[in-house]
């Protein structure tokens, strides 16, 4: 079967049967959480957001990775030894059945996710998809991301928990949580704003403890 890149959002509700909900009390728990950030995690992240809105609209995947999105990850610290850490550019594989009950793979490479594991992905919880500038935008990253998270719970098969993601186009965040076959998308978030920049980095937190509860 095609990667996760090659996928889009229809064709992924089609295949699969997952429905789009407007309104998801997970969705709405995830929002509303909030962690005070300490002096120094407030003063990292307000310097990232500075250095990075000159060039939101300009930089590149690599740049994105490399000088904003990764420091915004290491302020939230997905790590604990023997437990869970980050995964950047890892594979994915699951087998799982399609809506007519038919037997199918879905394979590829994830830029970023948290899971269980010390070498491989074992149990994937988060997935932080698609570094894209603005204007070069010509795939669908929301389509990519839910192919991804279809295969995280398949793999994930009898845990029965949430899988939780995050793409963004250039500097625009948008949170996706994926419960049994249904899924929602919140509004988008402006990492160039200091206040929905907290936003995003409390929506990280959120997904940090609900994995230290499940590892």
């Amino acid at each position: 079967m095609k990667p996760f890149e090659k996928w889009e959002t229809e064709e992924v509700e089609r295949t699969f049967g997952i429905k789009f909900l407007r309104v998801m009390p997970l969705m709405q728990d995830w929002l509303a959480f909030t962690q005070i950030l300490t002096p120094k995690e407030e003063e990292r992240a307000e310097e990232l957001r500075s250095f990075f809105e000159p060039f939101a609209s300009f930089w590149n995947e690599e740049d994105m990775k490399v000088f904003f999105i990764v420091p915004i990850l290491q302020i939230v610290n997905f790590y604990a030894l023997d437990k869970y850490r980050t995964f950047m550019e890892a594979t994915i594989e699951a087998s799982l059945t399609d809506a007519q009950n038919n037997p199918c793979t879905l394979r590829g490479r994830v830029e970023m996710v948290v899971a269980t594991g010390k070498q491989r992905p074992q149990t994937p919880f988060f997935f932080l998809n698609e570094y894209k500038a603005q204007r070069k935008v010509v795939t669908d990253p929301q389509g990519q991301l839910l192919s991804a998270m279809l295969a995280a719970q398949a793999i994930n098969n009898g845990l029965n928990l949430p899988i939780y993601g995050m793409y963004n186009i250039g500097q625009n965040w948008f949170f996706v949580v994926l419960v049994g076959k249904e899924y929602t998308v919140s509004k988008q978030f402006d990492a160039t704003d200091k206040n929905d920049l907290k936003q995003i980095i409390n929506a990280l937190q959120y997904v940090k403890a609900h994995i230290e509860r499940n590892v």
